[in-house]
């Protein structure tokens, strides 16, 4: 008997698919406990931020915004999500958190990009991929978090992001999927990005960033293309009073 026939009697004619049986890396069990600790994090994360950013940001009820965490953790876990959740390899719990992260980002920051925008805040509708209740469409992809009615007859893109250690970039395939979008239906796309290591963001146009040449792009974590965002497009500081949407974003390279 051969090695490639003992292996198809083991059960498996791959040899990656072995390898990673007989290593046990197939196995992606959460560690429940720490996203316990984590969702503890990001109640204190949430009430810190709340308890230094501008009163006009300034959210009343920091308490019921919190429930959300607990909302979001109850239906990913009672429809397995987590259990399935995977990127570039990392474990269950580090990828829940880094997605609960940006989740309550958004979620927060909602009402301060409706003042700026001058509009109510259900003129904002969630457009982005990610099903709680799915794994199968709860996935990260190009497609922007927000769409907004400015008027009756316009409306805009809004990809929320957030950087955490003081390194800010815009994914080069979020750059692709906003000419692509403006191309089908003349939609501009914005990214919000939020820099909470330094309490900044900053709201930049990238319509037009197609143009940009790809020497000007370098490779991140996850081996993307990504543009680091310039300190000076970061307008918007946390602490101050809020601005105009006019005022704060930045239209082209």
């Amino acid at each position: 008997m051969d090695s490639k026939e003992y292996r198809k009697e083991l059960g498996f004619s791959n040899k990656t698919t072995l390898q990673t049986y007989f290593k046990a890396k197939d196995i992606k069990q959460p560690n429940w406990p720490k996203i316990a600790l984590c969702n503890d994090r990001l109640r204190e994360i949430f009430t810190k931020l709340n308890n230094v950013v501008s009163d006009d940001i300034k959210l009343k009820n920091i308490e019921e915004f919190c429930k959300k965490i607990d909302f979001a953790f109850s239906i990913m876990k009672e429809n397995g999500i987590i259990e399935k959740l995977n990127n570039q390899g990392r474990e269950p719990d580090d990828v829940y958190y880094n997605w609960m992260r940006g989740y309550l980002v958004c979620e927060y920051f909602m009402p301060a990009i409706a003042k700026i925008l001058g509009i109510k805040e259900k003129s904002i509708r969630h457009i982005g991929n990610d099903d709680l209740t799915n794994i199968k469409t709860f996935a990260r992809s190009a497609t922007a978090d927000l769409e907004i009615l400015v008027s009756a007859v316009k409306k805009i893109r809004l990809e929320i992001q957030a950087g955490y250690t003081g390194v800010n970039d815009i994914k080069q395939s979020k750059i692709l999927e906003a000419k692509r979008i403006y191309d089908l239906e003349k939609t501009e796309s914005y990214i919000v990005h939020f820099d909470l290591f330094n309490g900044l963001a900053a709201i930049i146009n990238i319509t037009n960033f197609y143009r940009i040449p790809e020497s000007s792009y370098h490779k991140a974590f996850e081996n993307t293309n990504v543009l680091t965002i310039k300190n000076e497009w970061f307008k918007w500081k946390l602490k101050e009073n809020l601005n105009t949407f006019k005022d704060l974003e930045i239209k082209s390279v």
